[in-house]
């Protein structure tokens, strides 16, 4: 994908940029889903044949169950074409999603969901990936800056990259963002997968505190799941680790007033499960302080009977469902 300016923005039709409002805080609660699809096959672009969409429907299951916050993966790759003045479905299909969102009381997390990567280079490490990465979040920005509902995910789970690496590319991603003259909250992840349970054992926990945001709105992203190795590729919970795991990282962002959102976790339909994933979502509750809210991994049309999936299925919950509802909270705007 080529490298492109800011300035193409203004090329775009009026009814996709709006005049810069009030910015969301990082200190509102926020509880939700991660709707999937869109991110899915990379480098195959057959929209329903290689990847899905959301839809309108998935937001309303959602929010009827006071899930009011929907991160959605995307790649930079189908929202744009060399040509910035063109305008793509996929593009067209992301604003009318965060519209209808906004219209139901939700916000809308887009997540660049590359794994700290642009065509297999990595940002922060490779000159051109990082000024390429930087100039997709300064169109991005530019062209949503006065949605107040959208949140700005700057990248799912970077891990090849040392943290000095990949916080070269983050600042450089949050420098583009507000140049545009967008002021919503950024999510910034740390590199090694971003996971909460080894933050403090990485140097994420003394480097990333070099993050550089000029409109001081900005939260740390983290992921965390709860079997023996915080994969998140077995339906077993290890005993405690909805409490333990987010531990150490509460304590380290609370001893530096930094605040955090817990983009991924999931956890299966056994009873142990439940109780686990029950006991995470109590621990934040409790420590408000620190978490600003929550994004369960996931929702989506293509995600069958896979374990931890609170996509409705024959027209039912799933029983995890019930565990997330209780947590959710329509919040007040």
């Amino acid at each position: 994908m080529a490298l492109f300016s800011r300035l193409s923005a203004i090329t775009l039709a009026a009814s996709l940029v709006f005049a810069p409002d009030v910015a969301l805080c990082s200190d509102a609660w926020r509880t939700g889903v991660n709707l999937s699809g869109a991110e899915l096959n990379p480098g195959r672009n057959r929209p329903n044949i290689d990847y899905v969409l959301p839809t309108t429907q998935q937001i309303d299951y959602f929010t009827a169950r006071g899930l009011l916050t929907f991160r959605i993966p995307v790649l930079s790759s189908r929202l744009f074409v060399s040509d910035k003045s063109i305008v793509t479905e996929d593009w067209r299909a992301l604003v009318g999603l965060i519209d209808y969102a906004a219209r139901k009381g939700a916000d809308v997390i887009i997540d660049l969901h590359q794994y700290g990567a642009i065509d297999s280079r990595l940002i922060g490490r490779d000159a051109s990936a990082t000024q390429e990465f930087a100039a997709v979040w300064g169109e991005i920005a530019a062209r949503l800056r006065g949605r107040t509902n959208v949140i700005f995910g700057l990248m799912n789970e970077p891990h090849e990259q040392s943290a000095a690496e990949w916080l070269t590319g983050a600042n450089a991603a949050i420098a583009a963002i507000r140049k545009s003259g967008a002021r919503q909250l950024i999510l910034v992840p740390g590199s090694y997968w971003s996971g909460a349970h080894s933050w403090t054992k990485t140097d994420n926990g003394v480097v990333m505190t070099g993050v550089m945001d000029p409109g001081d709105n900005f939260a740390y992203e983290l992921h965390q799941y709860l079997d023996a190795d915080s994969s998140g590729t077995s339906p077993q919970a290890s005993l405690g680790a909805g409490k333990a795991r987010l531990k150490e990282f509460t304590e380290w962002a609370r001893a530096r007033h930094a605040k955090a959102f817990l983009g991924e976790f999931g956890f299966a339909a056994t009873p142990e499960a439940l109780a686990e994933g029950r006991a995470m979502l109590d621990f934040m509750a409790q420590n408000r302080d620190v978490w600003i809210g929550w994004a369960y991994w996931a929702a989506g049309a293509w995600w069958g009977d896979y374990m931890f999936s609170v996509e409705p299925k024959d027209g039912h919950d799933r029983p995890q469902m019930s565990v997330l509802s209780a947590y959710g909270r329509a919040r007040r705007r």
